[in-house]
């Protein structure tokens, strides 16, 4: 990463980026050879060495071709602010953005009940909305859920503006700051992300 001083490591911030999305652009490897991307809705969990991405879709189509075939994904999520009317700290625009490799599993009611239940259930909750349990349910819903489990070795995270706690992650709604034309002092951040790009390239050798 070029910007490495806008890299996100911490882990309750990366969740924090993610409780404001909420829309996965799931890319998934085409049979011609190119990149098929798809909108989805989607749920999350993250443990001490995953991310876990819950998404679903519907038991016949492209996707689930595709996935069948090469179950590998990259998983982008981002935000973005703009205010080109009202230039803040040298910046005229915020973003967040987070991007995750991982595998997808194809899990079915009938097969795996408690996963998909899980995943169900997880949709519900990072959209918002409060959990209708399957037993309110006349039938249960005729789709897959599609589980996508990412090593947090391979998720990455990026803001435009400096994050040093979970509470910074929202955006700052820059029309009610006084006018402010100075550099965000960010030389903590870029000391810390200097070590940990060098620590990291040290444990790659």
């Amino acid at each position: 990463m070029i910007r490495f001083e806008r890299e996100v490591y911490d882990k309750e911030i990366v969740k924090a980026m993610l409780d404001q999305m909420v829309i996965a652009n799931v890319g998934m490897n085409d049979e011609e050879g190119f990149p098929y991307v798809v909108p989805l809705s989607f749920g999350y969990e993250m443990t001490d060495t995953e991310l876990i991405i819950y998404t679903h879709f519907s038991k016949t189509g492209k996707k689930l071709d595709l996935l069948r075939k090469d179950p590998r994904v990259c998983v982008e999520f981002s935000i973005f602010n703009d205010f080109p009317d009202r230039k803040y700290k040298g910046h005229y625009h915020d973003y967040r953005s987070v991007i995750a490799r991982g595998v997808t599993e194809i899990v079915d009611y009938k097969d795996n009940p408690q996963l998909w239940e899980r995943g169900y259930n997880c949709l519900y909750t990072c959209n918002h909305r409060e959990i209708k349990p399957l037993n309110e349910r006349k039938v249960v819903p005729n789709m897959y859920i599609g589980v996508t489990r990412c090593s947090l070795q391979d998720v990455t995270a990026k803001s435009e503006f400096p994050l040093r706690t979970p509470e910074d992650v929202p955006f700052m709604n820059v029309y009610e700051q006084q006018e402010d034309e100075r550099p965000f002092d960010i030389s903590d951040i870029i000391a810390d992300r200097k070590v940990r790009r060098e620590q990291k390239e040290q444990g790659l050798k």
